[in-house]
């Protein structure tokens, strides 16, 4: 389609936009903001009275609860006693509706248990398995047809003597369906009968159920290669019908992707399931299955109390396995799903020491007040990607380590009132880490993997923003000697930080792209950046810092 220059202005203009989505609420102002705070603790007391004066929090929006002094609570203790305290303090103090934020201070636990096992996780345990089965059998019908196309006419499908694989075995279907299929295929390769016609047409039945419409593409995708290399022009219904299987696989595989995204339920799982065996036929939804299985088995439902708390207001029964989608995240502006389930928005104020906790408050200030975050950006990749390519699997390590690339370059093209470059970017690709002295004057940084050990390469600017990406790396604040990125990065002197309290897989982290175009191209404050860009709550993460620093100035 020819594209005139007008076009050409009006589709950058567009793109320019969705770079970075306009926010559809105002910056969070201090009276949208409460304090949730342990009873009977001073300490957690007085650092939120401290938070209201400095930033003009209503004092009366202070939320004083019962906690245990622990910083890992009991899943009914938090289903039971304190969610229903918070949640009805709310309903009585907020009337209207008016809050987005809350905050949760020193000496409130720091992350949930899972819950204990139940009815409603051993029903769709069972659902599950009881979906697998169906499919298994079914498999064994297919592999037991195939048996039969292999077979010469005249032989006796009775006395037919099969490799022996072990049985039909779960661990053996699929070698048993290869096996069955190639015979089918050796006998029937070059027979032109009308009864060998009709086998053929058997057999691709029989290979699409088993592997989906994938089979169909791959085996269209050989004959358009056939004819490139004659240098022929493939028939236009060849061509056609390639072309409709590719976009339908593309299709069903983004969707796949999108309900994987979402909490487990039937409703869920009877979509992807349906979506995974048009594609990848039934094979790839017993693959599926048995994930499902593990993570159900391996029950998944511990939080960090945070994120849990952004829920505080949905009906009490929503799934606990895994996670529930963040309504507040950029790509559900416009949807009304935050407001019919209302999610607030959560940071914490807290650290390895209250003088810790309180530094966050007093740094985001003197940064604001002194005109915004000044210094180095420090990237840490690890080599698995290249800055443009193919794409990536979402959520895989090179689709993480790309992303990594695209923010450094991102930021390298940012230019200041003079023109001049307005970030001074320094990106590591190796796969060795920052060392120590390597990382002066250290504004911003994201980077990758080192578990559980943080590697101090850093001299920080008072109000540096960080999150490294690994597991666990906020499974504790206070705990003497460990080495946590989370808990070592507050230590050091930086004024705020992302981290999960269990292992999160990867696609739980605020994407770096997302999380620092927001960061620096919007006015947005802490809380709203993170929320805006992390794709989950009922999971780990968990945000500390300041909710409203505004760590870049806001645009006149």
């Amino acid at each position: 389609m020819r594209t005139t220059r007008f076009s050409a202005l009006l589709l950058a203009c567009i793109a320019a936009l969705l770079a970075v989505a306009t926010p559809t609420l105002a910056a969070l102002q201090p009276d949208e903001i409460a304090l949730v705070v342990a009873r009977g603790n001073r300490e957690s007391l007085g650092l939120a009275k401290y938070y209201c004066r400095q930033r003009g929090v209503p004092i009366i929006n202070i939320c004083e609860v019962d906690v245990p002094s622990t910083e890992e609570m009991e899943r009914e203790h938090w289903r039971w006693a304190v969610r229903p305290e918070i949640q009805r303090w709310v309903q009585e103090n907020d009337p209207e509706g008016k809050l987005r934020c809350l905050v949760t201070t020193w000496g409130v636990p720091l992350k949930i248990k899972p819950a204990g096992p139940d009815e409603r996780t051993a029903r769709y345990l069972a659902y599950l398995k009881g979906e697998r089965d169906l499919r298994m059998k079914q498999l064994e019908q297919v592999s037991a047809a195939l048996d039969k196309l292999g077979l010469d006419p005249e032989q006796d499908g009775d006395n037919l003597q099969l490799p022996d694989l072990g049985g039909k075995s779960d661990l053996k279907i699929e070698q048993r369906l290869e096996t069955s299929l190639q015979a089918a295929q050796t006998r029937l390769a070059g027979q032109t009968s009308e009864a060998a016609r009709a086998d053929k047409a058997k057999l691709q039945q029989l290979a699409t159920v088993t592997a989906g419409a994938n089979v169909l593409l791959q085996g269209l995708g050989q004959q358009l290669q056939q004819f490139a290399s004659r240098e022929q022009t493939p028939p236009a219904e060849t061509l056609q019908q390639y072309q409709l299987l590719r976009g339908r696989a593309s299709a069903f595989s983004e969707l796949k992707l999108m309900l994987e995204l979402r909490a487990p339920s039937y409703e869920r799982d009877e979509i992807a399931l349906t979506a995974i065996q048009q594609t990848g036929g039934m094979l790839a939804a017993v693959k599926w299955l048995d994930e499902q299985i593990a993570t159900a088995q391996k029950n998944e439902s511990g939080s960090s109390f945070d994120s849990e708390l952004s829920l505080v207001m949905w009906p009490e029964d929503y799934e606990l396995l895994r996670w529930q989608p963040n309504y507040l995240r950029t790509a559900y502006q416009g949807s009304q799903l935050g407001k019919t389930f209302r999610t607030l928005m959560v940071s914490r104020l807290d650290g390895p020491s209250i003088k810790t906790a309180k530094r966050l408050i007093d740094d985001a200030i003197a940064v604001e007040k002194q005109g915004g975050l000044k210094g180095k950006v420090y990237f840490d990749a690890r080599g698995l990607a290249e800055l443009e390519g193919e794409p990536l699997l979402p959520g895989s390590y090179p689709d993480f380590d790309r992303s990594l690339l695209v923010t450094a370059e991102s930021m390298k093209q940012m230019k200041g009132p003079d023109g001049e470059p307005q970030y001074d970017v320094v990106l590591n690709t190796s796969p060795e880490l920052f060392q120590p002295g390597e990382c002066p004057d250290a504004a911003l940084y994201c980077g990758w993997y080192s578990l559980a050990n943080y590697v101090d390469a850093f001299e920080w600017r008072q109000g540096a923003i960080a999150y490294h990406l690994a597991s666990s790396e906020a499974r504790t604040l206070r705990e003497e000697g460990a080495r946590v990125w989370c808990k070592s990065l507050l230590e050091d002197g930086v004024c705020a930080t992302v981290g999960p309290v269990y292992e999160p897989y990867l696609l739980a982290f605020p994407r770096p792209n997302d999380f620092f175009a927001l960061l620096t191209k919007t006015d947005l404050t802490l809380v709203e950046v993170y929320y805006q860009s992390k794709p989950f709550n009922s999971w780990m993460m968990v945000l500390v810092g300041d909710p409203l620093y505004q760590a870049i100035p806001p645009a006149n």
